[in-house]
């Protein structure tokens, strides 16, 4: 039996449907992100889990139990919230007691509940300071503390990373998956960040207009997405019209390929046709499967981003940095591929997810 079952989940506001037939199962332990833009149903989702939304439809099941018309109090739930939620006017140690009070648990177990938890999560030098008084990162562990010492049977983070900058969100990450792991908690996170959903996650389910399109490890998900959308919200993609007759694929240009091997099964007729930046390499002019002229180049550090015109349309080309001198914007270059790095996926949007 599953630790955590969402059935038929959905929420409407009049003709507006927020949230759409979410199904979704989790074992004990697991950490999965529900990843999407802005306006996808994925924070509704993780409102009507911890209770402070009723569904329209559908149920939220936590280890057998139907929690779906529980109040959110007694549902045994911890949150990280966006803005952290702490009080100003409460030291550290009494804003992570605040839920134990809540409970009435005795003072002597709070204390030492307390200590543990901000042992945790290194803070325990901190307990007598205020949170005006603590860095964002600081301030997102002790949000982190209080929510971990009413040792919950859930943990749901709700783009609990957002508010820090680049270099604190990266150790934040590294902490809060070590911290997840250890103690086993099965845990729900909800962002918009493509990389912290697959550097963190056991499993991603991409969200796109209320539903859930692609659910899956972060490997397979970007490997193998389910449609145009799952591809281009994991990363970057460069999906060309084409089309599949027999084991062929026709694309612009004249340009006519075998099926890649392995994979899910290529749908016939209209598809689109998806090649990973990283996928790609530079070769002489005159080689490889393709020509193509450089539009425009961007340096990023570790490597370069090409914008190529060729017979396929505007193309990205991810190349290493390796010191060596890269192609000039105006280059004429090859392109070329391995085939198993193809990806045929269908013309229209995935419906399902689950």
């Amino acid at each position: 039996m599953s630790f955590l079952e969402l059935t038929g989940l959905a929420r409407r506001y009049g003709d507006f449907h927020a949230v759409s037939d979410v199904t979704l199962a989790m074992r004990q332990g697991e950490f999965v992100s529900l990843l999407g833009p802005s306006g996808c149903g994925k924070t509704t989702t993780l409102q009507m889990i911890a209770g402070f939304i009723e569904p329209t439809a559908g149920s939220v099941t936590i280890e057998g139990r139907d929690l779906t018309r529980v109040p959110a109090n007694r549902r045994g739930i911890g949150i990280v919230f966006q803005s952290y939620a702490l009080f100003p006017h409460m030291t550290v140690a009494a804003n992570v007691a605040f839920g134990l009070e809540m409970r009435r648990v005795p003072r002597a177990e709070r204390t030492e509940r307390v200590g543990r938890a901000l042992e945790l999560v290194h803070l325990a030098h901190l307990a007598g300071r205020y949170p005006r008084q603590l860095s964002g990162g600081q301030q997102q562990r002790v949000a982190l503390a209080r929510a971990l010492v009413i040792e919950p049977r859930l943990l749901l983070l709700d783009e609990p990373m957002s508010n820090l900058d680049a270099k604190l969100r990266e150790d934040m990450q590294i902490e809060l998956r070590r911290l997840q792991r250890s103690l086993g908690i099965t845990t729900i996170m909800v962002t918009h960040d493509q990389n912290e959903a697959m550097a963190m996650s056991d499993r991603i389910a991409v969200m796109r207009a209320g539903r859930i399109v692609q659910i899956d490890t972060p490997e397979a998900a970007y490997e193998y997405p389910a449609d145009d959308f799952a591809s281009t919200f994991l990363g970057k993609s460069n999906n060309v019209p084409a089309r599949v007759t027999g084991r062929s694929i026709a694309l612009p240009g004249g340009l006519t390929l075998a099926l890649p091997p392995g994979g899910p099964p290529a749908p016939q007729g209209e598809v689109l046709c998806s090649l990973r930046p990283e996928k790609l390499w530079m070769t002489e002019p005159g080689s490889g499967q393709l020509r193509a002229t450089i539009r425009s180049r961007l340096f990023l550090g570790t490597h370069w981003l090409f914008q190529v015109d060729s017979d396929l349309g505007e193309l990205l080309v991810y190349q290493q940095n390796t010191n060596r001198v890269p192609p000039a914007e105006g280059d004429v270059v090859g392109l070329d591929w391995h085939a198993s790095s193809l990806r045929v996926l269908p013309a229209e949007p995935a419906r399902l997810g689950h």
